[in-house]
C-alpha cells in the first residue's frame, strides 16, 4: 500500500501544470495565428501543449511537434530544449516511460549547454523520478539531491517545492519517516512564505498523514483533511477521493471499522469511475474486511468477490492474501465450508510462492488454523488433522525465531550486567590499595613509573611503524597510479599504429609478403591494447577502484552464450570444446568479471591446447556455489609449478611462452568476487583450472548488489519457462509492439537475445537463413538480428535476399557473428546488414545500435509524411524502396480521386499482398494502409484548397470522399481545423 502511494504522489512530480479553459485556448491559437516571433511561437506552442496534453494528447502533439520544427528552422537552442522536456511529460502522460527518459536526458544536456540551473533541476528531478519508479533507490536519490542543488541557485520555487516532495517520498519509502517529515515540512514553509496553494503541498500534507497513520497517531486526520481541503480549493476531485482513502486506511489500522467503511464508500463511486484497478481492489478489500468484523456476512461477501475479481497483476500480493483469507472466514461463517477451504489454500498458497512482504509468513498459522476449523465442521478429519500439525509446526517456528531473540536480550543484558560487577569489583580493589602503607605506595609508583616509561617507547615505535605503513600504502598508490598513466599514455601510440595498418591494408594491390608483415603488425598492436586494458584494470582494483555490481541471473543461460563463440574459435584450430552446463536459473553474480574469467581462461584454453584431445568446459551449482572447470591438453607444465601461473609475467623456461598478466587479473577478479581459483593437473598430458564463486545474495555486502539495475532476462525469469513455445505466424499477442526476427541455429543463442527483448517486441524466431527468409516475406518484421554462419543458408546470403526484395528491402539487420576482423565485417556490410557485432557482445551496445536504426526509420517516416504526395527520389532509401514508391505513386496518381479506391484495390494494383502492403507502409510511413489513402486524399485536399478551390464540396468529391461531412470530420481530425477555416487562412503553423 505504502508503495502504491509513493508512486502515485511521485508521478505528481512531471505532471505539475493545469489546463486552461476553453476561451484561454482560443485565445492563444489566435495569438499564434497573428505571432512572428520565433521566441513567442515556441512559448504559445508550449502553452497550448500544456493545455492539450490530458484533454487530447494528440493535440498537444501537434504542438510539440510544431516547437520542434520552429526551433530546427531558426537554430533556436532554447526550443530545443523545451521540445525534448515536453517530449518527456508527453511519453511520461502516456506511460512510456523508456521515451520519456531518453527525451529528458537529451534536455538536460541542452540545459547544461545552456547553463541554466532552472533548466537543470526540473531535469534532474524528472530524472530522479524515473529512477525512482524503476526502483533504483541510489541513482534517484542521486539526480534529487543534484536537481535540489541546482534549484537553490535559483528564484524557481516551485521546482525547488517540487524537489522536496520528491525527496519526501523517497525516505518515506524507505520507512525513514523523521527524514521524510523534514522535506515535506520545508515544501509546507515555501508553500506558506509564498501564500500559495498546490497540488504537491496537497500531495505533502497526506503523505504526512500516511507516515502518523503508520505510527497510529491522532495528527494523521488532520494532516491528510489538510491535503482534502487543498484539493478542494484546486478542484482536483481525485486528490480528494485518494484522501477518502487515506483516512480509511487509518481508521482501518486502528480497527474502527465504522469509519473505515464511511470513508471508502466517499471514495469509492469516484475510483469505480475512474477505472483505476490498484486503488479499488484496496477499497472493495478493506471494505469486505470491515463489513466481516461488523459480522454483516452479505455485504462482506459483495465487496470481497469484487475484490477477489480483480485481476491479480492489478493487486498488490500482500492485499490478494488478505482478501482470500478474508473469503475463507466468511464462508466458515456461513457454513460453506469447501469454499472456505479454497480460498484459505489460495492463501496458503500465494504466501508459500514467495509473497514478497516480510510480515505475511506470520499469517501462515492463522490461515491453517481456519483450514482446520473449516475440514473439523466439514467433518474431513484426516485433512483436518493435517491441518492442525501444520499449524503447530509453524507456531513452534515462530517461537523459535521469537525464543532466539529472547535469547540474545538475555546475553545482552547479562553481559551488560557482568560489566557492571566488574567496574564494581575495580572500584573496591582501588579503595584497597589506596590503603596499602606508604612503602607499598612508593614501590606502586616507581612501578608506575617504570611502566610508563615502557608505554612511552612502545607508542614511539608504534607510531614509527604506522608511519612505515603509510609511506608503503603511498608507495602502493603511486605505483598503481603510475600504471594507470602509463597504460594511458601507450594507448595513443597504440591507436595511431593500428589506424595506419588497417589503412594499408584496405588497399587492394598489396604483395602477399606486405600482408604477411601488416598483419603481424595489426596482431601485436592489439595484444599490446589488450594488456594495457589489464594492466588498467589491475591498478583499478589494487586501489579499491573496482567495486563488484552482483545482480540476480540465468547464469546457466549466460555462460551457455558466452561458450558459444569460443567453439566456432576451437573449430577453426581443428579443436573439439565440449561443455557441460547444470541449470543454474536465479543465482547473483557480477557479469563482468563472469564474462572476463571465461573468456581470458578459453582463450588460453584454445591458445595453448596441446594433443589430439578435446577442451572440456564444465560448471556445476552445488550448495549455493558454481564450481567452473576448463581442461585442456598441455605437456609443459608441471603440477609443481601451477601456483606459479598466477604470477604476473611468469615463464617456466626460455623455450616456453609466458603467462602475461591474464591469470593474475583473473586471480584478482574471482577473489574480488569472493571466490577461488586453482590450477590442477587431471593427468600428466592436461592441465585445468577451477574456479568457484558463490551464488547467494547473503555471500556480498548490500553495497556490492544492484537490484535496480539487473539485466532485463533475470526480471523476466517466470516468462524464461515458456520461450521455446512456437509462437503464432500470423496474428500477434500485442500488435502495437513492433516483431523482432531472431535467426541462430543455437538455440541458446537465440533464447538469450529473445530474453533480452520479450518486453519490447513481439518475436519469431528461425534455425536458418532459409526459414527466416519465408517467415520475412510472409509477416515483414520490423527488425531481424541474425547469426552468419548457419546450415541451408548464411546469415550473408540471408542479409543480400531480403535487401533485393522490395517487400523487404526496408527491414534493419544486425549481424551477430564469432567470426571477427574487418574482412568479416566488411562482407557483412557489403551484404546489406545495416549493422555487425561480434559475440559475446554486450547488451548496452546492441540496444543502442537497435535504438539508432529504429531512430533513423522513425527520421525517414517522418520526411516521407511531410510530403503533400510521395516523392521517393528525394529520400535515401535503398533501390528496390525507391522502386516500390515509384509504383505506388503511379497507382495513386492514377486512382486516388476514385471513390471505390481502397486498401484491397490498391494491394492489387501494387502488386503485394494486404498484409504485406500493410507491414511495408506501416515501416516506412507509420500509418496503415487505409490511414495512408485517407491521409494522401486529405494532402491532395489542401494542394486543391490553397489553389482557390473554395467549394469545399467538389473538393471533397474530386479527391475520392463520397460524403462532405464525412471529410470535413476527417479533415479536422488531421489537421485541427476544418476546411473553411483552412481556406481563411486561420490553420495554426
Amino acid at each position: 500500500m505504502k508503495h502504491l502511494i509513493s508512486i502515485l504522489f511521485l508521478c505528481l512530480g512531471l505532471l505539475v501544470s493545469r489546463g486552461q479553459s476553453k476561451k484561454e485556448i482560443d485565445s492563444l491559437k489566435q495569438l499564434l495565428a497573428r505571432n512572428q516571433s520565433v521566441q513567442e511561437s515556441v512559448a504559445l506552442n508550449e502553452q497550448l501543449f500544456v493545455s492539450y496534453l490530458y484533454a487530447s494528447p494528440d493535440s498537444a502533439n501537434h504542438f510539440r511537434k510544431n516547437i520542434k520544427a520552429i526551433s530546427e528552422e531558426n537554430d533556436y537552442v532554447k526550443g530545443r530544449y523545451l521540445y525534448h522536456s515536453l517530449s518527456g511529460r508527453y511519453h511520461f502522460a502516456k506511460s512510456d516511460i523508456d521515451s520519456a527518459f531518453l527525451h529528458i536526458e537529451e534536455a538536460s544536456k541542452i540545459a547544461e549547454q545552456l547553463q541554466n540551473k532552472s533548466y537543470l533541476a526540473d531535469c534532474y528531478k524528472k530524472i530522479g523520478v524515473i529512477y525512482n519508479i524503476r526502483r533504483n533507490d541510489s541513482l534517484s536519490t542521486k539526480y534529487a539531491y543534484l536537481a535540489l542543488k541546482n534549484a537553490k541557485e535559483t528564484d524557481d520555487w516551485r521546482t525547488l517545492s517540487s524537489i522536496y516532495i520528491l525527496l519526501g517520498n523517497q525516505s518515506f519509502e524507505r520507512t525513514e519517516y523523521p527524514e521524510a517529515l523534514s522535506h515535506y515540512l520545508k515544501l509546507d514553509s515555501i508553500y506558506t512564505s509564498q501564500n500559495e496553494l498546490d497540488k504537491s503541498l496537497a500531495a505533502a500534507y497526506i503523505n504526512v498523514g500516511m507516515i502518523y497513520s503508520e505510527l497510529r497517531d491522532s495528527k494523521a486526520v488532520n494532516y491528510i483533511e489538510k491535503g482534502i481541503e487543498v484539493y478542494k480549493n484546486l478542484e482536483m476531485e481525485e486528490g480528494m477521493y485518494y484522501g477518502e482513502v487515506a483516512l480509511a486506511t487509518y481508521y482501518d489500522l486502528l480497527q474502527n471499522d465504522e469509519k473505515a467503511i464511511e470513508h471508502s464508500l466517499k471514495a469509492k463511486d469516484y475510483y469505480e469511475t475512474y477505472g483505476d484497478l490498484r486503488i479499488l481492489s484496496n477499497i472493495y478489500r478493506r471494505l469486505g474486511g470491515a463489513y466481516l468484523q461488523l459480522d454483516d456476512l452479505e455485504k462482506a461477501e459483495y465487496y470481497l468477490l469484487k475484490a477477489s475479481a480483480i485481476p491479480e497483476n492489478s493487486q498488490v500480493g500482500i492485499h490478494n492474501v488478505s482478501n482470500q483469507t478474508n473469503l475463507g472466514d466468511l464462508y466458515w461463517h456461513k457454513k460453506e465450508y469447501t469454499k472456505a477451504i479454497f480460498h484459505f489454500k489460495k492463501a496458503a498458497e500465494q504466501i508459500e510462492n514467495g509473497v514478497e512482504n516480510d510480515a505475511m509468513p506470520i499469517q501462515l498459522p492463522n490461515i491453517y488454523r481456519g483450514l482446520y476449523d473449516a475440514y473439523k465442521d466439514s467433518k474431513d478429519y484426516k485433512n483436518a488433522l493435517a491441518a492442525l500439525e501444520k499449524q503447530k509446526e509453524l507456531e513452534a517456528s515462530i517461537q523459535k525465531s521469537q525464543n532466539q531473540l529472547e535469547v540474545e536480550e538475555l546475553n545482552k543484558k547479562y553481559q551488560t550486567d557482568k560489566q557492571q560487577q566488574e567496574i564494581q569489583l575495580l572500584t573496591s580493589q582501588s579503595a584497597l590499595a589506596a590503603q596499602k602503607s606508604e612503602n607499598q605506595r612508593n614501590l606502586f609508583i616507581a612501578g608506575i613509573s617504570v611502566l610508563g616509561l615502557a608505554f612511552v617507547t612502545l607508542f614511539l615505535l608504534f607510531q614509527n611503524k604506522q608511519k612505515t605503513n603509510q609511506r608503503l600504502r603511498e608507495l602502493e598508490s603511486a605505483k598503481s597510479k603510475f600504471f594507470a598513466n602509463i597504460s594511458h599514455e601507450f594507448r595513443t601510440p597504440l591507436t595511431l599504429i593500428s589506424g595506419p595498418v588497417a589503412h594499408q591494408l584496405s588497399k587492394p594491390n598489396l604483395s602477399a609478403e606486405d600482408k604477411t608483415d601488416l598483419h603481424l603488425i595489426r596482431r601485436n598492436s592489439d595484444r599490446l591494447l589488450n594488456l594495457v586494458d589489464q594492466l588498467l584494470e589491475l591498478s583499478k582494483i589494487e586501489v579499491g577502484h573496482r567495486k563488484l555490481m552482483v545482480s540476480k541471473g540465468n547464469m546457466a543461460l549466460f555462460l551457455k552464450y558466452l561458450v558459444e563463440p569460443f567453439q566456432y574459435q576451437a573449430e577453426q584450430n581443428g579443436i573439439l570444446l565440449q561443455s557441460s552446463i547444470d541449470e543454474t536459473k536465479e543465482v547473483w553474480f557480477d557479469r563482468e568479471i563472469v564474462e572476463k574469467t571465461i573468456g581470458n581462461l578459453l582463450s588460453n584454453a584454445i591458445k595453448y591446447h596441446e594433443g589430439p584431445g578435446p577442451i572440456d568446459f564444465k560448471a556445476v551449482l552445488k550448495n549455493q556455489e558454481i564450481t567452473i572447470s576448463i581442461v585442456n591438453g598441455s605437456n609443459h607444465i608441471t603440477k609443481e609449478e601451477l601456483p606459479q601461473l598466477f604470477d604476473r609475467f611468469y615463464q617456466s623456461n626460455m623455450l616456453n611462452p609466458g603467462v602475461g598478466i591474464g591469470l593474475s587479473l583473473i586471480k584478482e577478479l574471482v577473489q574480488l568476487s569472493k571466490g577461488k581459483i586453482k590450477g590442477f593437473k587431471p593427468d600428466p598430458k592436461t592441465i585445468g583450472f577451477e574456479v568457484t564463486l558463490p551464488t547467494s545474495m547473503a555471500a556480498f555486502a548490500k553495497c556490492d548488489l544492484i537490484h535496480g539495475n539487473e539485466p532485463i532476462e533475470n526480471r523476466l525469469l517466470p516468462e524464461l519457462e515458456h520461450l521455446n513455445e512456437d509462437l503464432p505466424t500470423d496474428d500477434f499477442e500485442d500488435p502495437k509492439l513492433p516483431v523482432l526476427l531472431i535467426v541462430d541455429d543455437n538455440t541458446e543463442i537465440r533464447l538469450f537475445i529473445k530474453s533480452l527483448f520479450l518486453k519490447e517486441y513481439q518475436i519469431i524466431e528461425a534455425e536458418n537463413g532459409q526459414q527466416a527468409a519465408d517467415l520475412a516475406f510472409k509477416l515483414i518484421p520490423d527488425l531481424i538480428i541474425s547469426d552468419i554462419m548457419m546450415p541451408i543458408m548464411d546469415g550473408i546470403e540471408f542479409s543480400r535476399v531480403l535487401k533485393s526484395d522490395e517487400r523487404t528491402s526496408h527491414i534493419p539487420i544486425i549481424l551477430l557473428t564469432a567470426k571477427s576482423g574487418e574482412e568479416n565485417e566488411l562482407t557483412g556490410l557489403k551484404a546489406g546488414a545495416d549493422a555487425y557485432l561480434v559475440k559475446p557482445f554486450k547488451e548496452e551496445k546492441l540496444r543502442i545500435i537497435i535504438q539508432r536504426l529504429m531512430s533513423i526509420r522513425e527520421t525517414l517516416r517522418e520526411q516521407l509524411n511531410k510530403q503533400v504526395i510521395l516523392k521517393p527520389q528525394e529520400i535515401e532509401l535503398t533501390d528496390p524502396d525507391n522502386l516500390l514508391l515509384d509504383r505506388i505513386q503511379r497507382v495513386l496518381d492514377r486512382s486516388l480521386t476514385d471513390a471505390t479506391f481502397n486498401a484491397s484495390s490498391f494491394s492489387e494494383q501494387v502488386g503485394l499482398s494486404r498484409m504485406q502492403l500493410h507491414r511495408k507502409l506501416k515501416a516506412l510511413t507509420g500509418f496503415s494502409t487505409s490511414e495512408f489513402l485517407r491521409i494522401q486524399r486529405l494532402k491532395m485536399a489542401t494542394k486543391l484548397l490553397k489553389e482557390g478551390n473554395a467549394n469545399i464540396s467538389e473538393v471533397g468529391y474530386a479527391v475520392g470522399f463520397n460524403q462532405p461531412a464525412y471529410f470535413s470530420t476527417a479533415f479536422k481530425q488531421h489537421f485541427g481545423c476544418s476546411p473553411s477555416e483552412y481556406t481563411k487562412g486561420n490553420l495554426v503553423q
